[in-house]
């Protein structure tokens, strides 16, 4: 999307990458269907973000690199928004409803706006484009709101000793890492809308990748937290119930 490869673009995809392939090797030894449906989005996402820097890797326009990228990431929010719904809203018929409602305006939006020439997603004035925007923010938003009610109620379990402090723990990281998708894909107006105007791309798409940068690091803590990470939040919770 930017006219040179940004470095944290490619950490970003890497991350997703690295993250996606070890949920993968975890599912198959435990066919635990969250983990594949996870591993199913950060491979899709982190694949999706490579092809994006291709064409300005290779000098080229690759039309049709950019259009597979907007595929394959589209692609990848279906299984987030199962593994939303079999984690923490299973049987909810209001959760089935918004997976059917979001998919297909997303898809709509996608497939409409490709029909229409608008190869990368950046029309602001389209209909379509809001479309898509809506299909690929509200699943962030909905991680955001589902992991911070998951972590209020498992923090008050850690408090009278009925829950495990990591459990705790990944569920604020989870809500953080929704949260700072949703702000990149806010982001995302300004920039796309300055694009339309003048042409170019702002430094704002700094910002862009630095939230989307951030939200993959909070997923590794999430999934693959160091020694270090983990003796710090068992001494954060020891603290907090010395109180």
């Amino acid at each position: 999307m930017e006219q040179n490869p940004y470095m944290l673009d490619l950490l970003a995809a890497l991350l997703y990458g690295v993250v996606g392939l070890r949920l993968a090797a975890l599912s198959a030894q435990t066919r635990g269907r969250p983990e594949r449906l996870l591993a199913l989005n950060y491979l899709a996402t982190g694949f999706s973000y490579m092809l994006y820097e291709v064409p300005y890797i290779l000098g080229t326009e690759g039309i049709w690199v950019l259009v597979a990228a907007r595929i394959v990431y589209t692609l990848g929010i279906v299984p987030l928004l199962l593994f939303t719904y079999a984690v923490f809203r299973r049987n909810s018929r209001w959760a089935s409803v918004l997976i059917w409602a979001n998919s297909t305006v997303l898809f709509s939006g996608v497939f409409l706006s490709l029909l229409e020439g608008d190869i990368e997603g950046l029309d602001v004035s389209s209909f379509w484009f809001w479309c898509d925007w809506i299909g690929y923010t509200v699943p962030y938003v909905w991680i955001a709101v589902e992991g911070w009610i998951s972590y209020r109620s498992a923090k008050r379990r850690v408090l009278l000793g009925l829950g495990a402090p990591d459990v705790a723990h990944r569920f604020l990281l989870w809500a953080w890492f929704g949260a700072l998708s949703t702000l990149a894909g806010i982001s995302l107006i300004p920039l796309y809308a300055q694009y339309a105007a003048t042409g170019t791309w702002s430094a704002w798409s700094d910002y862009t990748s630095g939230l989307e940068f951030a939200a993959t690091v909070v997923l590794w803590l999430a999934f693959f937290p160091p020694k270090i990470y983990r003796n710090y939040v068992s001494s954060a919770v020891e603290t907090l119930k010395s109180y």
